[in-house]
């Protein structure tokens, strides 16, 4: 005999994602901003006072998002990484014989989160190469059998289409006791795309550490109802978010509403660079929008496979559901060319 942990825990394998922690690789499988991260937020995580804990539920930064998005603090909280705040809902609203709704290809972290915490998981799939949020398909699902979560990604990672704001508002209000979970993490990335607003049964999720290249910091923040929030936050340890964090969060609140349209106008100046570079040799992308270019490629595994050869890493989309997909992520000028360079004849 020995302890025995929860069955679903020991058949979950682990999510595949880009991003890599080894400074030799030339970076090409995330969407992290290219730009430098501002000297503000550098200083401000630089000064933190390492000997005192962090507010506990991180209240410096909820009141600089309030701020920022015109809210209460009540409406806000911050995690360490969006992804925490994606298991903290899971965990909250999910769990054993409650089932949860993804629409696909997504994030890998949605139907994670949702079978660690007990619950059973409905996908539904957006079709190419349009992939266009299918409306019916949901409502079908939503109608059919009580759905308690439903994570939706807007702009869409990978496939970097956004659903109108009035599809998801009538989503939810198709549905008023399932809670909707809009991740907008890139948005802030993305050129002329409307948040969708917080409602009763709508909570909107958002990054800081994207559009100011700063993942190894994890900072995420979640908006909703005050009731949505404090159940969240009852979900979640003390301290979860350190005082390096949240002086970087602090920062980044008040410079975002600053130096989003630059960073937006710069990140797509790259992105069309990059695309012009690479159409000489895989042509035209299946998608592109804010720090991504989506193309469609029959070898896509070998390609992946000879660019790692060559020191740089891309995005296999066959993590998301789409094999004969590769996602690249924008770098600066200097990296985009040398991709361009190395790309396999």
């Amino acid at each position: 005999m020995r302890p025995e942990p929860r069955p679903e825990l020991l058949a979950l394998p682990p999510v595949v994602h880009g991003g890599s922690h080894d400074a030799r690789w030339l970076d090409f499988s995330t969407g992290v901003s290219p730009l430098p991260s501002p000297e503000e937020i550098v200083t401000a995580v630089r000064d933190v006072d390492l000997s005192r804990y962090p507010h506990p539920t991180a209240l410096p930064v909820r009141e600089a998002i309030a701020g920022m998005h015109d809210l209460s603090p009540d409406r806000v909280i911050v995690g360490a990484g969006s992804v925490e705040l994606i298991w903290t809902v899971a965990r909250a609203f999910a769990g054993p014989g409650r089932k949860g709704l993804v629409v696909t290809p997504a994030f890998g972290e949605y139907e994670q989160s949702l079978r660690a915490s007990g619950a059973a998981v409905v996908t539904v799939s957006m079709s190419g190469p349009r992939f266009e949020l299918p409306l019916d398909a949901i409502r079908t699902a939503l109608l059919s059998e009580p759905i308690a979560v439903a994570f939706l990604c807007r702009p869409s990672n990978p496939c970097l289409t956004s659903a109108p704001v009035e599809d998801v508002l009538a989503l939810a209000r198709c549905s008023p006791t399932t809670l909707f979970v809009v991740d907008e993490a890139y948005l802030p990335l993305f050129e002329e795309i409307e948040g969708v607003p917080v409602g009763p049964n709508i909570a909107v999720l958002r990054s800081m550490t994207k559009v100011f290249a700063l993942p190894g910091v994890r900072l995420g923040y979640l908006i909703a109802a005050p009731s949505i929030v404090a159940a969240l936050q009852s979900a979640l340890p003390p301290w979860n978010v350190s005082s390096p964090a949240q002086a970087a969060g602090v920062a980044a609140a008040h410079l975002l509403p600053l130096h989003g349209p630059s960073i937006r106008t710069r990140i797509a100046a790259l992105r069309t660079s990059l695309a012009d570079r690479l159409g000489r040799a895989v042509g035209a992308p299946a998608r592109a929008g804010g720090p991504f270019l989506l193309y469609e490629v029959d070898a896509a595994g070998l390609l992946v496979r000879d660019l790692r050869d060559r020191g740089i890493a891309i995005r296999h989309a066959a993590s998301f559901g789409l094999p004969h997909h590769v996602r690249i992520g924008v770098r600066d000028e200097r990296a985009n060319r040398t991709l361009a360079e190395r790309w396999p004849p």
